[in-house]
C-alpha cells in the first residue's frame, strides 16, 4: 500500500502561478470570436474579438479548455476581457496549462438557461467533485486487491471505441499545453485496454445478460460487467449508456438498470464515474435522452457518486462533438492522444478523452488530500 501511495504522489503535478517577472504569454484569435465573462456559452458575452489582434493569456478553466484573454490598449490598460473555447486562438509553442492560473468560476450560469431541465443538467460542474465516501469504496476495493492503477469502461458503443482512453498505452501522445496530464498517462496507461463491458449495441440491460459475455474470456453464465471486473480488477470504472437505451427503454427503466450498474459496482469496491452524454438539438430523441442524462445527474447528487458532465462540455464544439450520425463522437482521425492543435474543441472524442484524463488526475489529486 505505501508503494501505491508513493506512485500517486509522484504522478500528481501541482498547477503553478506564473511569477511576476515573467512576460505573460500572447497570442491572438485566427477568427473573429465571442468572449464571455466566464468559462461557459452560458455566461454572459461581453463583445468580440477581432482576429489577429495580441492578446495576452491569464487563466484556464480546470478542464483546460476555456481561456480568459486580456486584450491592452496603447494606453497599457485593459481594452477587452473575458474567455473563449481555446481552439478559437492561436497556440502559443511555449504554452504550458501547468503554468497557467486555474479560474475558480462556474462552468455555467443556469439561470441564463430558459429551459428547467437544461437548468437542470447545466447546473453540474463539467469535472466530478469526488465526495469522502468514494475514499471509502476504493479502501473497500484495496482491501479486496483492487488495482489501484487500473481503471476500465463500462457502456455502449461510445465507451467501446478503441480511441477513448486506449491510446493512453501506445506512450506516443502529443499533450501540447497539457503537460501536467503527463504522469497521470504514465501512472493508468500503461493498463488501458479494451473492455467486454464496453460493446456495440450493449445496453443497461444487456451488461446483465450472459449472452453478451465474451465467451473465450468470461465464464459460464457470467455477465459481461461481472466478467470485466474480474478480469482487470480496476479500482475505477467510467460508466456511460445512453443512446440504445433511447431506444429501447423509459428514462424510468434507465433509472433502474443504472442503479443496478451502479450497485453493483460499489458493492465490489469499484469507484463508479458516470457521464452524461452528448445530444443535438435536431435528433428525433431529444427529449428522451434530455430525460436519461437528467436521470444521470440525479443518481449521482443521491449518492454522491463523481460525474462527468460531457453534455455541458460539448455545447460549445461544432455539432456538439458529435459525428454525422448524431450518436458517436467525431474522431480527430489520429490514432493517438493529440493536443498540441486544441483538438478539444473541435472533436468530441477529443474532448471526452480530455475529461477523463482530468477527472484520473483530480481523483489521484483527492487521494493525496487527507481526509
Amino acid at each position: 500500500m505505501r508503494l501505491v501511495w508513493l506512485m500517486l504522489a509522484g504522478c500528481v503535478l501541482s498547477l503553478g502561478l506564473i511569477r511576476a517577472d515573467e512576460a505573460p504569454l500572447t497570442t491572438s484569435a485566427h477568427r473573429q470570436a465571442v468572449l464571455f465573462a466566464g468559462p461557459g456559452e452560458t455566461h454572459p458575452q461581453l463583445g468580440l474579438l477581432a482576429a489577429g489582434l495580441e492578446v495576452q493569456l491569464v487563466a484556464r478553466n480546470q478542464a483546460g479548455t476555456w481561456l480568459k484573454v486580456q486584450r491592452l490598449g496603447r494606453d497599457g490598460q485593459v481594452a477587452q476581457e473575458g474567455w473563449l473555447i481555446s481552439g478559437l486562438l492561436n497556440m502559443p509553442p511555449d504554452l504550458r496549462y501547468s503554468n497557467l492560473p486555474v479560474a475558480d468560476l462556474p462552468d455555467a450560469v443556469p439561470q441564463n438557461v430558459r429551459s428547467r431541465s437544461l437548468r437542470r443538467l447545466y447546473a453540474y460542474p463539467v469535472l466530478p467533485v469526488f465526495d469522502k465516501g468514494m475514499r471509502a469504496v476504493y479502501e473497500r476495493g484495496q482491501a479486496l486487491g483492487r488495482r489501484a492503477d487500473t481503471f476500465t469502461k463500462v457502456g455502449d458503443s461510445v465507451s467501446a471505441s478503441g480511441m477513448y482512453l486506449e491510446p493512453m498505452a501506445q506512450g506516443n501522445h502529443v499533450l501540447g499545453p497539457h503537460d501536467d496530464l503527463e504522469a497521470v498517462i504514465a501512472y493508468y496507461g500503461p493498463q488501458a485496454s479494451p473492455s467486454v463491458a464496453a460493446q456495440v449495441g450493449l445496453t443497461s440491460y444487456a451488461i446483465f445478460d450472459p449472452f453478451w459475455a465474451a465467451q473465450d474470456l468470461c465464464q459460464p453464465n457470467e455477465t459481461p460487467l461481472a466478467c470485466e471486473y474480474r478480469l482487470k480488477n480496476p479500482a475505477l470504472a467510467f460508466i456511460l449508456f445512453g443512446a440504445n437505451d433511447a431506444r429501447h427503454m423509459t428514462d424510468v427503466q434507465y433509472d433502474e438498470q443504472l442503479r443496478l450498474i451502479v450497485d453493483e459496482t460499489l458493492n465490489a469496491g469499484i469507484v463508479p464515474i458516470l457521464s452524461t452524454f452528448s445530444v443535438h438539438p435536431e435528433d428525433d430523441l431529444w427529449w428522451q435522452k434530455i430525460n436519461l442524462n437528467l436521470r444521470i445527474v440525479a443518481l449521482a447528487e443521491e449518492k454522491r457518486l463523481p460525474l462527468i458532465n460531457f453534455w455541458s462540455a460539448a455545447r460549445i464544439l461544432p455539432q456538439y462533438g458529435l459525428d454525422q450520425d448524431r450518436v458517436h463522437l467525431l474522431q480527430t482521425g489520429f490514432g493517438y492522444l493529440k493536443y498540441d492543435n486544441f483538438s478539444e474543441s473541435w472533436y468530441g472524442a477529443a474532448l471526452q478523452n480530455l475529461l477523463a484524463l482530468r477527472t484520473l488526475q483530480l481523483w489521484q489529486k483527492f487521494l493525496l488530500t487527507p481526509p
